[in-house]
């Protein structure tokens, strides 16, 4: 990496939660662009015999604002209408089909993922502005939940990685701190 920088990543336990704090310093001596994100998988189903169209994610707020994808790893340049109803995100391999949803306006800092007469998956986050909900197009035993700060190139972008939307900026001697927080109950 061309730039001089520190990453730290804690895990402590804390009750029935994993939480997870990164911290990224800039150690050199010019401004730090940097991105971030974690790649949680979480099994899907959550219990043998339960279907997975009988999973939800439920947002701590509604999230109406249109979602992005992906093509061949790039950023489309438009954006979809969401798949959220209120706060409801009912899951199905379908939603998956175009690879996975980008919230990069988000609302909410954590959400539930559960399905009736299942163990409930409680996911916080600060720090991070943007979300990716995966699983693989053609089906799999996982769903992962992602939070970013930065995510993939738009499809049109040709610029230097500093100027890349999505991408931050850190001061010189600054440090930026990031914390996931997953519950399990």
């Amino acid at each position: 990496y061309p730039f001089a920088f520190r990453l730290d990543v804690s895990y402590a336990v804390e009750g029935d939660d994993l939480v997870i704090g990164y911290a990224i310093s800039n150690t050199g001596d010019e401004m730090l662009p940097a991105s971030i994100g974690a790649h949680p998988a979480f099994h899907w189903p959550l219990a043998d015999g339960v279907a997975k169209d009988a999973h939800c994610i439920t947002f701590d707020k509604p999230e109406p604002a249109p979602i992005r994808r992906l093509d061949g790893g790039l950023l489309l340049p438009d954006a979809e209408p969401t798949p959220v109803q209120g706060t409801q995100l009912p899951l199905s391999e379908t939603l998956f089909a175009t690879d996975a949803m980008i919230f990069d306006q988000l609302a909410s800092t954590s959400l539930r993922y559960a399905a009736p007469c299942t163990p409930t998956i409680t996911f916080a986050w600060d720090g991070f502005p943007q979300l990716g909900i995966w699983s693989k197009p053609s089906g799999a035993p996982f769903l992962c939940i992602e939070p970013w700060h930065g995510y993939a190139s738009p499809i049109d972008f040709d610029g230097e990685f500093a100027d890349k939307p999505g991408v931050m900026h850190i001061a010189v001697g600054a440090t930026r701190s990031f914390t996931q927080r997953i519950g399990f109950a």
